[in-house]
């Protein structure tokens, strides 16, 4: 494919990132300005993160079956971008747990048509670099989005409901664009597969057959239990521990942006070079440190470090996973094997992120919020340094051509 046939999937990856960028680092801190408990926030990002990952299977046999990806991938950005208008009303954390839910449900559309769209479009000889472009769009697009909304709503709104309400309807516009920029996407012609696979009596058979893609859901669900331990908490550390506003929610995300659009433009040459699984368990261990930063961070500014560092791992993963993904699953049925690989993800999430919950819950009365905190990081933390180091037991999808020291030594022009 030429370099033009990409340009509109650039386009809208852009577009919807300065959409997500807007609001999406604040939705933990304005269920905490609702009132949300420690509870509330594990439903919450269960809902994040659990609904599009179950719901995309069934959307994901939609895809393969009715083929049109691009007007399931308009219907499920419309409903998306349309629920953040009763966002603005919302007054209790219930109700802004079931809204966010919704535009979960809508995200489960979305996310199958457009990973087969990309995934159609690219061969396993240019696949990791253009998902590496692609997320460095995601990455520029949210850094601008976030920087932008957290400096003008700390000075002109500070913490007040107005000021949320200006972030949602700034999500609301450029998700609009987002939605409309799909148009210009050429679609490829594939052959539909009528005997889409069954969720049900295939599965153990797709598991069976083909053990790559089983051995790497098996590890995916293991590991994606201990990293999402700490993701309920990780607002309740900012927000109660280290005091943090708007503009210090803001601050982590840039942070974390700034370094996630470093590591992939680095590495954006270096994917295709030194094979899947050798990056896969770099950027699986790198991720220990948002657990450790978290758990010992004795002020805000270590957090700012380290979600620097880590977001560069965090940068690894998404091409990474994305890639290997996309080596061993069929031509035709990726939209049922991408929903069903999320789907592993997001049951994982969905455990990890209540379990998280639940043992700080039960913790903190005993040894009270600081030290709980601690309890469960280091539990995601160790959980997430024996899983990365499993990850040697993957099958190689791509002969590497160099080593991951050396590609990177000539990225950077050092002999």
């Amino acid at each position: 494919m030429s370099s033009s046939y990409y340009r509109p999937i650039y386009a809208r990856a852009a577009l919807f990132a300065l959409a997500v960028g807007m609001s999406g680092p604040f939705l933990t801190l304005y269920a905490i300005q609702l009132g949300a408990d420690p509870l509330e926030l594990g439903l919450l990002q269960a809902a994040i993160n659990v609904i599009p990952n179950v719901f995309q299977l069934p959307f994901g046999r939609l895809v393969d079956r009715f083929g049109k990806r691009k007007l399931i991938l308009y219907i499920g950005s419309t409903i998306y971008f349309l629920i953040f208008i009763p966002i603005l009303f919302v007054t209790v954390p219930k109700q802004y747990v079931l809204l966010l839910s919704i535009q979960s449900l809508a995200n489960a559309m979305m996310t199958p048509a457009y990973l087969s769209l990309v995934g159609e479009t690219t061969t396993i000889e240019n696949r990791a670099s253009t998902m590496a472009k692609l997320n460095l769009l995601n990455g520029a697009g949210n850094l601008v989005a976030t920087a932008f909304t957290s400096f003008f709503v700390y000075f002109y709104f500070g913490n007040s409901k107005i000021g949320y309400q200006f972030i949602f309807l700034s999500s609301f516009f450029f998700g609009i664009l987002a939605t409309a920029s799909t148009y210009f996407i050429r679609e490829p012609k594939l052959k539909v597969v009528k005997e889409t696979l069954n969720p049900i009596t295939d599965l153990p058979k797709i598991l069976k057959e083909n053990r790559a893609f089983s051995t790497f859901i098996l590890l995916t669900v293991l590991y994606g239990f201990f990293m999402s331990l700490m993701w309920p908490l990780a607002g309740l550390t900012l927000a109660k521990v280290h005091n943090a506003g708007v503009l210090e929610f803001g601050v982590v995300q840039l942070f974390s942006m700034i370094g996630y659009i470093f590591a992939q433009n680095m590495f954006r040459r270096v994917f295709d070079q030194v094979g899947r699984v050798p990056m896969l368990v770099l950027a699986r261990f790198g991720l220990i440190l948002f657990p450790l930063s978290y758990a010992f961070s004795p002020n805000i500014t270590y957090i700012y470090v380290a979600s620097f560092v880590g977001s560069m791992f965090s940068a690894l993963i998404d091409t990474a996973v994305l890639a290997y993904l996309f080596d061993t699953t069929p031509s035709g049925q990726r939209g049922f094997y991408t929903s069903l690989y999320n789907l592993a993800a997001g049951t994982s999430y969905f455990a990890g992120s209540l379990v998280g919950g639940a043992l700080y819950s039960m913790a903190a009365p005993i040894f009270g919020t600081y030290t709980a905190l601690q309890y469960v990081y280091l539990i995601s933390m160790f959980g997430r340094g024996a899983f990365a180091f499993m990850h040697q037991k993957l099958v190689e999808t791509r002969k590497a051509q160099t080593t991951i020291a050396k590609a990177l030594l000539k990225e950077l022009h050092i002999k």
